[in-house]
């Protein structure tokens, strides 16, 4: 029996105008219309209309991210900003990356699907996916997929679940715990996403877990997806790659 895939990505109107639609466009002209794109938006009011693309209104499917955002929106630090550092640092920006955390564990909780695949907005789907090869790196037996890396933690760029896992609800609201009662401000200089999912995921040790970190030895840990297999067929756009 085929499992079934679906994807998903978030955006607001800087990013949508960056690389957002850019990556929602690759997915119509490669990805089979049996596999559908659920799209978690801010700002931007969808204008690429198709049958298998979902759109979602994020603040509105997820009032809780909302009451977040604005608990914490004003406050520098939980933005970014380092005192001893003076200036803003991207891994203290608890508040920005809170979004794609929510995106997810909506999806996850509201899935039919096998998979799920989440792809940032700044993916480019550059060929026909290998859907055999998705649902193998996921099994139907593991929580989630992600790449693991030595310090820098999860690369949240690409991450699948499960949401026909057992543990799959508590594993989208342990991540949601984590931002909601403020758990996060209380790690040392580790708010980025790559680390508060990585943490989360370690409370599910217990559960099967499929690091690609560890399929692929040598794989070069900061930017792990284009020394990959997945670059058959996408292109993490990480850093100037965005303005290509």
């Amino acid at each position: 029996m085929n499992r079934t895939i679906e994807l998903a990505t978030t955006y607001n109107k800087k990013y949508y105008d960056l690389c957002g639609k850019r990556m929602i466009e690759s997915f119509v002209q490669h990805w089979p219309k049996h596999c559908t794109l659920h799209v978690y938006w801010q700002e931007q009011q969808p204008e690429i209309i198709e049958d298998n693309i979902v759109y979602h209104e994020l603040y509105k499917v997820q009032p809780q991210l909302k009451e977040f955002v604005d608990k914490w929106k004003d406050d520098p630090e939980k933005n970014g900003w380092r005192e001893d550092r003076q200036k803003w640092v991207w891994k203290n920006d608890g508040v920005k990356f809170s979004h794609k955390v929510f995106a997810q564990t909506h999806r996850i909780k509201n899935s039919t699907a096998d998979v799920i695949l989440y792809s940032d907005a700044d993916t480019l789907y550059t060929a026909k996916p290998n859907l055999n090869y998705l649902s193998e790196i996921c099994p139907n037996d593991a929580l989630c997929t992600f790449f693991d890396r030595p310090k820098l933690r999860d690369e949240t760029g690409f991450y699948m679940h499960n949401p026909r896992h057992p543990r799959a609800k508590d594993w989208a609201n342990r991540m949601e715990e984590i931002y909601l009662t403020g758990e996060l401000w209380g790690y040392d200089n580790m708010q980025a996403d790559q680390y508060t999912m990585a943490i989360g995921r370690d409370s599910f040790k217990d559960c099967k877990q499929t690091d690609l970190m560890k399929w692929y030895p040598g794989i070069k840990s900061s930017d792990p997806v284009p020394h990959s297999p997945l670059a058959e067929f996408l292109d993490h756009m990480k850093g100037d790659k965005k303005n290509g």
